[in-house]
């Protein structure tokens, strides 16, 4: 996808003036890309979930005219957080620092939010996503890039099924797309080091049979996207670009739900509907 030579899509890149005749002409879509600074074994970045979210944001606002804000790449990691080179926020921290860049989004008046982010599995961002629109009515849509993956028309189902590392794919085109020089060597691991089981594993799978949802922690590097498989840029490209389209498509609907709400007087409580 190209950029069109008039259309700036990162927010550091305009003035203050410019992007608001922008908001006041009616492209009022902000784009935040969320990543984390986690340890992937030897063979990726600590930047992958980064790359690749900011990626998808920069096509998907060529797409839809929105304008991508800088991302925010330190937040909570879940099954890594006592890694050595993982940086880990709180749940919490990372739930309430994006609320807080979103309110000053919709306060100047970017009314269709957009948060985007690879790392999964999103559980902070998802509480985000019905929390800012109970309170303002601004509609924030949470695109967890991970999920989307699983959807039945994905080109992930790609790599499934030819033997194609689709983590290490998509990282590396994320970085390719950006202009990044990150490290990607898919032989850098030992495959003569023996993959442990996690602590309790068995028990964890039993709980999660019955409808359950528990926590994870992993002890080594084995448990975080050992590659295997090639390494394809097309491929990786072609997720990547999958995904932006995705997002795109829902610009007219969060057009249509910023609309309906924007009459609604929230703080008021509405007249009860209970026959008298």
């Amino acid at each position: 996808m190209q950029v069109a030579n008039k259309w700036k899509i990162l927010a550091r890149e305009l003035t203050g003036w410019d992007l608001m005749r922008r908001v006041k002409s009616g492209h009022d879509i902000a784009l935040l890309p969320v990543g984390s600074m986690e340890m992937h074994g030897p063979q990726l970045p600590l930047g992958t979930d980064t790359y690749i979210a900011e990626a998808v944001c920069r096509m998907a606002a060529t797409e839809m005219k929105g304008t991508v804000f800088d991302t925010i790449s330190y937040t909570w990691t879940g099954m890594t957080k006592y890694s050595f080179p993982t940086v880990s926020m709180s749940m919490n921290m990372e739930t309430n620092y994006v609320r807080m860049v979103c309110n000053e989004l919709a306060r100047i008046g970017l009314k269709r939010i957009y948060v985007v982010q690879f790392h999964g599995p999103g559980i902070a961002l998802m509480r985000l996503a019905r929390e800012f629109f109970e309170e303002k009515g601004v509609p924030l849509a949470f695109y967890g890039l991970l999920r989307m993956l699983s959807m039945p028309q994905s080109q992930y189902r790609k790599c499934k099924n030819g033997g194609i590392a689709w983590e290490a794919s998509v990282c590396a085109a994320s970085a390719k797309f950006l202009g990044y020089d990150a490290t990607i060597d898919p032989t850098a691991w030992d495959e003569s080091v023996p993959v442990k089981s996690l602590p309790g594993q068995n028990a964890r799978k039993k709980i999660t049979e019955t409808g359950g949802l528990v926590g994870t922690l992993g002890t080594d590097d084995s448990h975080h996207e050992i590659i295997k498989g090639q390494v394809d840029l097309n491929i990786g490209m072609e997720i990547l670009q999958d995904l932006a389209k995705n997002i795109a498509s829902s610009a007219d609907a969060m057009a249509d739900l910023r609309d309906a709400w924007e009459d609604v007087d929230l703080p008021a409580s509405w007249p009860s509907t209970i026959a008298e």
